[in-house]
């Protein structure tokens, strides 16, 4: 897809990678619709992105979710893409897993996306072409101590991703995933459950940059292949 015109709507738009993405999208002339709980934060932002729209939402509210990408229509008219990038860590053993906390990680890292999509489709039928960009995790690939909840998050997101994928290749909607690896963001800092320092990924301090990530991300919506990953390591995880 050529991004030069189309309107992106980026979650989790305030900080890291989608703040990134939407930097790099706008840099390609998309208009960028920066979703994310953080109004002040978002309206900062879209002071240096010229044609983008802050929309204020939390994607674990569903409704609210709804009426974001309802209100992001009705002011540009048109929906082209959508990067379900919003999502939050969780480190417990099973022993210590909160039910509330693993409730609230599904919502957040699972169900946001697909209500997300399920929003967006019937604008991106009507214009009879679309592209889903996913940002998973290597983790959905690999067994973790103390990250159960988190993987298996990911794992969940990556098989409805293969099938929305293949659910909507007939309406030329095309559906991809980004894999990051390390990434220098607040994403640890932020992580819920026990202390930093537990994991493999304690140090968000070092790693790829969001920008590297976001040439990823654009990637993919250009080019509409399946699955791109920040690590041959990672690729080779994968089975590919």
């Amino acid at each position: 897809m050529n991004i030069d015109g189309k309107v992106v709507i980026v979650t989790g738009a305030s900080s890291g990678i989608g703040l990134a993405a939407a930097k790099a999208l706008t840099a390609e002339g998309a208009k960028v619709a920066l979703l994310a709980r953080s109004t002040e934060i978002l309206e900062q932002i879209s002071a240096e992105l010229p044609g983008s729209l802050v929309v204020t939402a939390d994607m674990t509210d569903f409704a609210g979710v709804r009426k974001a990408i309802f209100q992001i229509h009705k002011h540009y008219g048109r929906i082209d893409v959508l990067i379900n990038n919003a999502g939050r860590s969780y480190a417990a053993t099973i022993e210590e897993i909160d039910p509330v906390i693993f409730d609230e990680i599904f919502h957040l890292n699972v169900l946001g996306p697909i209500i997300a999509i399920q929003s967006v489709l019937p604008f991106m039928r009507q214009q009879g072409a679309g592209s889903i960009v996913n940002i998973n995790s290597g983790t959905a690939f690999m067994v973790i101590p103390a990250y159960s909840v988190y993987a298996s998050s990911k794992r969940a997101l990556l098989g409805f991703t293969q099938t929305a994928r293949v659910e909507l290749a007939e309406d030329d909607i095309i559906v991809s995933e980004v894999y990051p690896f390390i990434t220098a963001t607040n994403f640890g800092k932020n992580r819920m459950g026990s202390p930093a320092g537990r994991g493999p990924a304690a140090n968000y301090a070092e790693g790829d940059t969001p920008e590297f990530v976001a040439e990823l991300i654009v990637k993919a919506i250009k080019e509409g292949g399946d699955q791109y990953f920040a690590s041959e390591r990672m690729k080779q995880m994968a089975g590919k």
